[in-house]
């Protein structure tokens, strides 16, 4: 298993992400509110934008969703499965798609049920660190992270979680 280090930084509404060797920007996400919705936009390093987000609350499901298009106008949704906020999923035409909030600060991305690439915000509240298992799934993984911090305007953790026992176990931590 050959694993891949990238770093994550955030400035205010703007999250990057770089390759760690060189620091080049990869991909980038800008986050603003449009009527009253949260939107973002992610866009490739030639600034060209590669899909667009829509943040929603669903009040009578009590749960996060967020609607998530295309150049092609697909509209795919990533929706929490808690109302702890702690696992996501998304179905793409490429494979299903789970996100888990760890312990200590960090999140994993499973495809089909394997773990493709784990998070690590323990380190400064200015960079998390990422290792990837597949460079081909950056995207997606760099698009499933920018979801979860639409409308957040620095590294922190949520204060809807109370406690780290209501967060989901990391059974196979890479850090």
């Amino acid at each position: 298993m050959s694993l891949k280090r990238y770093h994550i930084s955030q400035n205010n509404n703007i999250l990057k992400i770089s390759k760690a060797v060189n620091n080049e920007v990869i991909y980038s996400s800008f986050w603003f509110m449009e009527f009253g919705k949260t939107c973002a936009e992610i866009k490739n390093a030639k600034n060209e934008v590669v899909f667009s987000i829509t943040k929603k609350f669903q009040f009578w499901k009590w749960r996060m969703v967020y609607l998530i298009s295309q150049k092609t106008a697909d509209l795919s949704i990533l929706i929490a499965q808690n109302t702890r906020y702690t696992v996501f999923k998304l179905d793409l035409l490429s494979g299903n798609y789970e996100i888990k909030v760890h312990y200590k600060k960090k999140k994993s991305i499973f495809k089909d049920g394997e773990k493709i690439a784990e998070f690590d915000e323990s380190f400064t509240n200015k960079r998390v660190e990422l290792l990837v298992l597949n460079t081909n799934e950056l995207k997606i993984i760099f698009l499933l992270y920018a979801c979860l911090l639409v409308g957040e305007n620095e590294f922190k953790s949520k204060s809807i979680i109370k406690s780290q026992k209501q967060l989901e176990t990391n059974k196979n931590p890479w850090f």
